[in-house]
């Protein structure tokens, strides 16, 4: 019976210590600066990765961190994955063309991990997302006209300096979820960098 206490009681101390361990590991958290990405022209994807990193609790993203998260477009790239019949009439005729009306864009990006004395502590490390995206054909006139109730042509997209073309639209629009599972990533690889951080 006294061999059951006593190995109650140390069963409690290891859990207890095992639990204030995780208690003081997650208090220190490492602060990570995050400059803007090169490249990243609107700071859209920069921010989507401070938010991504800020939210999980994973990092505390600070101005003067204690570590510096280095992300670098590698490499975007988008190709025509869908076409369709064009729909214009050429001397009465139905055209025998193809329009393209989908589309796949893919995007890289390196991450790194450097010290306060600028020295590569982790990675680099490359991460790859895609998305696919549908966009119409700006160069036909029938895709952008509807007749109103009035009888009067009108088009479905005003077409004037400075704004954008359809496919420009939608490849504007696919950037925010393919950014997203981006900054997902690299949430991922910082997690990992945690996990080596050598303690003090």
């Amino acid at each position: 019976m006294k061999k059951f206490k006593n190995a109650r009681i140390i069963f409690w101390i290891l859990l207890t210590q095992g639990c204030g361990y995780q208690w003081r590991e997650a208090e220190e958290r490492p602060t990570l600066a995050i400059p803007f990405i090169p490249g990243d022209e609107d700071g859209t994807l920069t921010n989507e990765i401070i938010r991504t990193i800020s939210a999980s609790g994973i990092a505390k993203v600070h101005r003067e961190g204690k570590y510096r998260l280095e992300v670098h477009l590698k490499d975007t790239q988008i190709d025509t994955i869908g076409y369709r019949r064009d729909k214009q009439k050429v001397s009465g005729k139905v055209s025998t063309n193809i329009v393209a009306t989908e589309q796949r864009k893919s995007l890289s990006l390196e991450a790194s991990i450097y010290d306060q004395d600028n020295r590569l502590v982790f990675g680099p490390c490359t991460v790859s997302s895609n998305i696919e995206y549908d966009f119409i054909d700006g160069d036909s006139i029938q895709d952008l006209l509807f007749i109103n109730p009035k009888g009067v042509p009108t088009t479905v997209l005003p077409f004037s300096l400075g704004q954008l073309e359809p496919v420009e639209a939608a490849q504007e629009a696919a950037s925010r979820p393919i950014y997203q599972k981006l900054a997902r990533k690299i949430g991922e690889f910082v997690t990992q960098f945690t996990h080596h951080i050598p303690k003090d």
